[in-house]
């Protein structure tokens, strides 16, 4: 045991020696990381601590990830369409109208309690945009497939959280946000978004959206390995630092796009409890109003704020001469001409040579514009190759 360590740490570190549970031995090291002080004296020690919780948390993801997939059959759902967007909340919430109202599915809406016991899936139409809706069933104490709700909110694009006005929002918003955090999502945005998802082959593969700061591709990859990755896709938005993706690993962290849908805001009351609502949250996650009832004046917003916390566009192609294609293809937002000559053919890509925009990212309607255009949503894109 280092010497130079506060009496505090000394006991935790024995405390976590003599641990024997996965859980107890998390919960002791996770406390030893935090009464270890931070200098250069200690840095080795932390980043040997961390690297072995990651790998602890690892294992028991792993063992939660089997105990979900046996007591929640049918849980699993097939992403489709331009993403997926997992519906959660309470009871009785109004979870399976929100639905039937804005997709193309037909769940059961019964009038008792937990009517949906498996994950329901539905396509939502936005402009040409499919977008999979999935309802799962609702979560509160004690809950029997609440752990088979929350690798669904894991493996999720985005959430939404559904809250019912007519009863005590604070707890269930409160009951929701806290089991999101028990498998480390969290609803806040940070500056730099790491994404790692485990593969069973294919190697460490990195995508960035931004630049690497004080660190190359390859130390990144060294870094995941270091952390008992050996297949994985890493996906970085923003300008990052090594330490960034390290926090992202050690801590098992993963960030979900989130959006509050406040429903039966129609009952008296209401409007009072919706302000308190958004004044709570403060900024950090948006908050809608929606009747299930009077759905016809809310359909049209939501559906764009459901659409926009994909992060991604829709672009439109067009080949020369010919008409616009009625499907638009869905790319993340950043997207240039390039990426999109390169998505249609490899030919178009290898022979590019400009291309013509029609829509709000150019001057005027058929500019002409160069392999690194920034495409914008509803834009139409015209390859040339001669």
């Amino acid at each position: 045991m280092p010497t130079n360590l506060p009496p505090k740490a000394k006991v935790l570190m024995r405390e976590y020696q003599e641990a024997s549970s996965l859980e107890e031995r998390i919960e002791r090291l996770q406390a030893l990381i935090s009464a270890i002080p931070e200098h250069k004296g200690t840095e080795k020690l932390r980043r040997q601590l961390r690297r072995t919780l990651s790998k602890l948390r690892l294992e028991f993801e792993e063992k939660r990830r089997r105990k979900a997939k046996s007591s929640g059959k049918g849980f699993a759902v097939k992403k489709e369409g331009a993403g997926q967007i997992v519906i959660v909340g309470d009871t009785m919430s109004g979870k399976s109208s929100f639905l039937s109202i804005l997709t193309n599915a037909k769940p059961e809406i019964g009038h008792s309690p937990c009517t949906t016991r498996i994950p329901i899936p539905g396509m939502m139409n936005y402009k040409g945009a499919q977008i999979q809706l999935v309802e799962a069933p609702s979560i509160f104490p004690g809950a029997p497939w609440l752990l088979s709700v929350l690798s669904l909110c894991r493996n999720a694009d985005a959430l939404i959280l559904l809250i019912d006005l007519s009863r005590d929002w604070n707890s269930q918003l409160k009951f929701i946000i806290e089991s999101l955090r028990r498998v480390n999502i969290t609803l806040r945005k940070p500056k730099v978004r790491v994404e790692i998802e485990r593969r069973s082959s294919g190697g460490i593969q990195v995508f960035c959206s931004g630049r690497f700061l004080n660190c190359s591709l390859n130390d990144i990859v060294d870094l995941i390995r270091d952390y008992g990755f050996n297949n994985a896709v890493v996906r970085i938005w923003g300008d990052v630092k090594l330490e960034d993706v390290e926090n992202y690993v050690a801590l098992n962290l993963t960030y979900k796009p989130s959006i509050i849908i406040a429903n039966k805001c129609d009952l008296r009351g209401s409007g009072e409890k919706f302000k308190k609502l958004k004044e709570t949250l403060n900024g950090i996650i948006k908050v809608l109003p929606f009747s299930c009832i009077y759905y016809e004046k809310y359909v049209k917003y939501v559906k764009k704020e459901i659409f926009d916390l994909l992060d991604v566009i829709r672009v439109f192609t067009k080949e020369v001469g010919g008409e616009i294609a009625e499907k638009p293809l869905i790319v993340p937002k950043g997207t240039r001409v390039i990426d999109v000559a390169r998505m249609i053919h490899s030919r178009l890509y290898r022979e590019f040579k400009y291309a013509k925009v029609w829509g709000v990212s150019v001057r005027f309607n058929g500019q002409r514009v160069g392999a690194d255009h920034v495409l914008s949503d509803g834009d139409i894109v015209e390859i040339r190759t001669k």
